[in-house]
């Protein structure tokens, strides 16, 4: 915590500066235009924004009505495939319970006792072909059932991947974190330059105060540094601190965040102003409200940043990479020795990770499985292992 009399103005990075109304000294008061861009520079970097926007747009819901269309058809091909086999199952019961009725008829046609050899001989002939012919119509059951299960199983499958699918494309997953971040950024960076566009490329100050430093001028095109310093009229106190890579990808420029000051029960929310790189980390600074955090020499910021709830979650040592990504489950097999734990090599996707933990999915994934995390012996699928412990 530091107090400071300065306030930085920061401009649109890639904006060409038609004009300077400013100079260090100058009174100003809200309202008073501080620069000017180039409206017609501005207009085309618009223009090519929203035409980017707009054509993802559609490609996005090109791509949620395929995967919903593939949803569909996976579900009309289960459903036709119990519908067909369920149709054909009755089919050969039916069949069936006719045998067996004539069964039953033929056994009720016994031949008389004093009948020739020939009339029993073709009696049990008869039998013999009801039994054979049973036998076979319930084999034939029992094959369409068999087939009946590995077909729904195939079904439940792709109905399975293709829900995955559609799921992923409705709530942009798929699209990874780099390519969410690159849409935020282009939807904020429209917002931005449309709200420029409103006011005709005019920057005015939000406050009264005075001009400190000006660090840009007519023809420049200006970075993502501060274009102007000022002095409030109400000065406060600026808050700084140095967050990781990592945590980076977490708090952006204008973020919410709540501070609490060590020795006090004060509190309060703030908004961050700047997040600039610096010697491989980010520095972030929040300049305070006039009266906020007075008298302190410190403050803890609290960020708070809900991600996606993955159903499997394991320790980012756990994950390999083999060509792809997977980890090792254990498996027992049972041999002429007796019970033996093996390693088995499971290809997986990786959804999220951070620098503990990595999010996975995979169809064969199962809660009851144990993953290996760490082993003595270099691990290679189908290797025999001993749990620790055992």
């Amino acid at each position: 915590m530091e107090a400071v009399n300065s306030q930085a103005v920061t401009g649109l990075e890639g904006l060409l500066v038609k004009k300077v109304c400013v100079t260090a000294g100058d009174r100003m008061e809200a309202g008073t235009v501080l620069y000017e861009v180039d409206t017609e520079d501005m207009q085309a970097q618009l223009a090519e924004l929203t035409a980017q926007e707009q054509a993802w747009q559609q490609q996005e819901q090109a791509r949620r009505r395929d995967a919903a269309t593939n949803t569909t058809r996976a579900q009309e091909d289960y459903d036709m495939s119990v519908t067909e086999l369920d149709r054909k199952i009755a089919e050969e019961t039916k069949k069936l319970e006719e045998l067996m009725e004539d069964l039953d008829t033929h056994m009720f046609r016994i031949p008389e006792e004093d009948a020739s050899d020939e009339i029993w001989i073709a009696w049990a002939d008869e039998r013999q072909r009801f039994d054979r012919e049973i036998a076979e119509k319930k084999r034939t059951i029992e094959n369409v059932q068999l087939e009946k299960e590995k077909i729904l199983r195939q079904a439940d499958r792709e109905i399975e991947d293709a829900r995955r699918a559609q799921n992923a494309a409705e709530s942009g997953l798929d699209m990874g974190v780099s390519g969410i971040s690159q849409v935020r950024e282009r939807q904020e960076r429209i917002a931005l330059l449309t709200e420029l566009s409103e006011e005709e490329g005019r920057v005015k100050a939000k406050e009264d105060g005075t001009v400190l430093e000006v660090m840009v001028q007519s023809g420049m095109r200006m970075g993502s540094e501060a274009v102007i310093r000022y002095a409030d009229d109400e000065s406060g106190l600026l808050f700084s601190t140095v967050i990781t890579q990592e945590q980076k990808s977490m708090l952006h420029t204008g973020d919410s965040v709540r501070l609490r000051f060590p020795g006090s029960a004060e509190e309060a929310s703030e908004t961050v102003d700047s997040i600039v790189q610096e010697n491989g980390a980010y520095t972030v600074k929040i300049y305070l409200d006039a009266g906020t955090g007075r008298g302190r020499t410190e403050g803890v910021m609290e960020v708070t940043s809900t991600s996606e709830i993955y159903e499997y979650v394991v320790p980012l040592k756990a994950l390999r990479d083999e060509g792809g990504k997977c980890v090792y489950v254990l498996e027992e097999k049972n041999g002429i020795l007796g019970t033996q734990i093996s390693a088995r090599s499971l290809t997986v996707r990786l959804l999220d990770q951070n620098e503990d933990y990595a999010a996975i999915a995979d169809e064969l994934l199962a809660g009851d499985m144990k993953i290996v995390t760490e082993c003595d012996k270099e691990l290679e699928n189908g290797i025999a292992v001993k749990e620790w412990g055992e």
